[in-house]
């Protein structure tokens, strides 16, 4: 398993496009205060999409709109006119040469697209089996959750916590990923440094398997950093004590 944690990175999820663009336009001006003032007003102007439902989120085929042809003519495998942003010894995720972002199983020798890589960043990216998991980060802010099946390109994308109020500002800690599928991760929201007056934070460890998407645990006194998963068992701190469910 390889884990990238550099960058903060992207997909379109729990804040509709209008949303998003004013977010982006607010953060390329420069000042944190002139972030907090402008994207405050603009999330009470143009109301966000329903986040506290616990479900994934986004077709599975979303991101590849317009581009399966394009992605098919590019090479999987590390070249001159490629970026590495992750890779194991079966599989990559990179930037091609026409600028966009793709990910790739060496045994199928197919690259998907993910995302144009202008704006996108790609953190903590982790590998299992067929899959790949990763934060997608937008202009230094945490998006969602993605999780790609590179067999065939399906690609999901998840919620990255409880929305407070209406909160654009979210944050991962730690993310799992198992070699069948299954994924967890600790997210926080409403964190200080971008949004107006922050209750929080909120922090929620989340998990999606086989059983679907399930919220478990929530409190200020999780560690963000502490999501642990051995032999399909995951594990975190919440204050002074230590927690254990099993990924199925």
């Amino acid at each position: 398993m390889t884990i990238l944690g550099a960058s903060w990175p992207p997909l379109r999820t729990y804040v509709d496009e209008p949303t998003r663009r004013i977010v982006s336009q607010c953060r390329a001006r420069g000042t944190r205060s002139a972030i907090v003032a402008a994207c405050a007003a603009a999330a009470v102007l143009v109301p966000p999409l329903s986040l506290a439902d616990p479900s994934p989120t986004g077709s599975p085929h979303a991101a590849q709109q317009g581009q399966p042809a394009r992605a098919a003519r590019i090479p999987c495998r590390p070249s001159a006119d490629s970026t590495t942003i992750a890779q194991n010894h079966s599989a990559r995720v990179f930037t091609s040469a026409d600028g966009n972002d793709y990910a790739c199983l060496y045994s199928v020798g197919r690259a998907f697209y993910l995302s144009g890589a202008e704006h996108y960043d790609y953190r903590l990216v982790h590998f299992s089996g067929p899959y790949v998991a990763y934060v997608q980060n937008i202009e230094a802010s945490d998006d969602n959750i993605g999780e790609m099946d590179l067999r065939t390109g399906r690609l999901r994308t998840f919620v990255i916590a409880t929305p407070i109020e209406n909160s654009v500002c979210f944050g991962v800690g730690s993310l799992a990923l198992k070699a069948d599928g299954a994924i967890a991760w600790i997210g926080t929201n409403f964190l200080g440094f971008a949004c107006i007056s922050p209750p929080g934070p909120e922090i929620e460890v989340r998990r999606h398997d086989r059983r679907g998407l399930r919220i478990l645990g929530s409190g200020s006194k999780i560690v963000p950093g502490s999501l642990h998963l051995l032999k399909g068992v995951l594990s975190w701190t919440d204050g002074a004590a230590k927690r254990r469910s099993t990924l199925y």
